[in-house]
């Protein structure tokens, strides 16, 4: 495999809500039997519990990438290995757009996840209660279709909380739905403002190859996040390698017709060789 060429680390700082955590609130239950999926936790994280959904009507909204979504939207490609060229922008005021940056795809022809070597599965962590780890066959339904609006507990390929839901699925740079596509995306929706914390918390993706090898994901491809519990510049936490932290996207409360969103791509599917 070729030595990663480029790279642009999006490093966006902002604060979080007041629970400083992700879907935090004083209510919990225990996230539904996912179907379809291997599930396994993890104690390597104790992030978040379950929340109930609040009527609060302020909301602020940020929205990057995407052909499906809001206009104005960006998208940006983002390498954790080359430290050297990366850049960073000070805080950003989560009820604007985030500006960023797409880079050209290396020069060798992007071939697609499902086709990569030796795959055989990939794993979802998703932080809510600890980290939890879904997996499913490269080959499977879940990652070769597009679930239909609005998600639930019983059209959903993974369950957060009571009212977290999220379909996973083989996508290009922007998130749209494509069997062949180079890049992974999970998608989905969450319903709970502040004084909650944000939804779609994904630690990592990781490839599961054949000789028990993995590989987490090295580009941030574009990313939506939406609502008044949103913490902006949390998207590069699904590239760091580190299953101890996880993106916070926010919530779908005041725009049910948008999805929350995290896209990433691999060095096996972006770079073979």
């Amino acid at each position: 495999m070729h030595a990663l060429r480029f790279g642009l680390a999006l490093a966006v700082l902002s604060a979080c809500g007041p629970s400083g955590r992700a879907d935090d609130s004083s209510t919990e239950t225990t996230p539904g039997t996912q179907t379809g999926a291997t599930v396994t936790a993890s104690t390597s994280s104790s992030s978040s519990g379950d929340v109930a959904p609040t009527t609060t009507s302020d909301a602020s909204t940020t929205t990057t990438s995407g052909t499906t979504e809001a206009p104005g939207t960006i998208t940006a490609v983002t390498s954790t290995t080359d430290p050297d060229t990366s850049t960073s922008t000070g805080p950003v005021d989560p009820s604007t757009t985030t500006d960023g940056f797409k880079l050209d795809l290396p020069p060798e022809m992007p071939i697609p996840v499902a086709d990569i070597p030796g795959l055989v599965s990939i794993t979802f962590y998703e932080s809510t209660s600890g980290v939890m780890e879904y997996t499913f066959l490269v080959d499977g339904p879940e990652l070769n279709q597009l679930l239909v609006d609005p998600l639930s507990n019983a059209n959903r390929d993974i369950e957060g909380t009571s009212v977290e839901f999220y379909d996973v699925y083989y996508s290009d740079v922007d998130g749209v739905f494509d069997p062949q596509g180079s890049y992974l995306t999970i998608a989905g929706a969450f319903g709970a403002k502040l004084p909650a914390g944000g939804g779609l918390n994904l630690a990592e993706i990781s490839l599961n190859f054949d000789n028990n090898e993995l590989e987490f994901g090295s580009f941030l491809a574009s990313f939506v996040g939406l609502g008044d519990n949103y913490i902006a510049g949390s998207e590069v936490n699904a590239i760091d390698n580190n299953l101890d932290t996880h993106t916070t996207m926010g919530n779908t409360v005041d725009t049910p017709d948008q999805r929350l969103r995290v896209t990433l791509g691999f060095k096996s599917s972006l770079m073979p060789g």
